[in-house]
C-alpha cells in the first residue's frame, strides 16, 4: 500500500516539488459552492491522469471527512484526498509523483446566493485548500533491497538519475501551479488562467 508519507531515510527518495517543501495555500473568507469547488478540483485531477492509491486506477481520492456543526449551525470540516500518478512514458516503478491536497472549512453557514438570477444554495466562511507535491524514486522501494543497488543508492539519485529527477520536478512543479492558479480563480482569485467560475449550473445545493 502507498504510504503518503514523506521518506527522508537512508536517502531522500521523496522530493518536495514546492520549495522549502513547503505547501501551496489557498484561503477564500468568503460565500462559495463547495460542491462545484469540489467538483472541479476532482474533475481537473481525473483529467490528468491522477488516480487513488487504494484501486490503483480509479479516482476515489477521499480518505478523510470530517465534519462539526455546532449549536449555533457554524460548521467545520476536514476533508482530505491523495492523489498518485505515474508520469509519461514511465511504468512508475521508478518514479512516480503523489500530492496531499487537505480542504479546511472553518466557521461556515449556509446561505443563499443570487447569480444572475438564478438562486444558489452556498456557503458562507472561510475555506482553505492546501496543496503539498512530491516526486517519488523507487515507489517500491526495491533498491533497499537489492544485492547492488542498495550499495550505490546515493550516487543513483544525485548522478544517475539526476538529470531524470529534475526533469521530474519541474513537470510536476507545472502541474500542481496550474492546478493552485486554477483553484484560486475558479474560487474567486485573480489570475492570468482562463477558467470558468464556481457558479454555474452543473450542481446546486450545498
Amino acid at each position: 500500500m502507498f504510504v503518503f508519507k514523506e521518506r527522508k531515510d537512508p536517502y531522500k527518495k521523496d522530493i518536495s516539488v514546492i520549495p522549502s517543501g513547503g505547501q501551496y495555500e489557498i484561503e477564500v473568507d468568503s460565500t462559495f459552492h463547495l460542491k462545484n469547488i469540489y467538483k472541479r478540483i476532482h474533475d481537473w485531477l481525473d483529467e490528468n491522469d491522477y488516480y487513488d492509491a487504494e484501486s490503483g486506477k480509479g479516482a476515489n481520492f477521499e480518505t478523510l471527512f470530517y465534519q462539526i456543526t455546532k449549536p449555533n449551525g457554524l460548521m467545520f470540516h476536514h476533508i482530505w484526498w491523495r492523489v498518485l500518478k505515474n508520469p509519461s512514458n514511465t511504468s512508475g516503478k521508478t518514479f512516480q509523483y503523489f500530492m496531499k491536497i487537505n480542504f479546511q472549512t472553518v466557521a461556515v453557514s449556509k446561505h443563499e446566493t443570487m447569480v444572475k438570477g438564478k438562486k444558489f444554495k452556498t456557503y458562507k466562511g472561510d475555506v482553505i485548500v492546501r496543496i503539498k507535491a512530491y516526486v517519488r524514486v523507487d515507489p517500491e522501494d526495491k533498491w533497499n533491497n537489492h544485492p547492488i543497488i542498495k550499495h550505490f543508492q546515493k550516487v543513483m539519485m544525485n548522478r544517475w538519475l539526476g538529470k531524470e529527477i529534475s526533469f521530474h520536478k519541474k513537470q510536476l512543479f507545472a502541474e500542481v501551479t496550474a492546478l493552485q492558479r486554477l483553484i484560486k480563480q475558479y474560487m474567486g482569485g485573480h489570475t492570468d488562467v482562463n477558467q470558468p467560475q464556481q457558479w454555474h449550473d452543473e450542481i446546486t445545493g450545498v
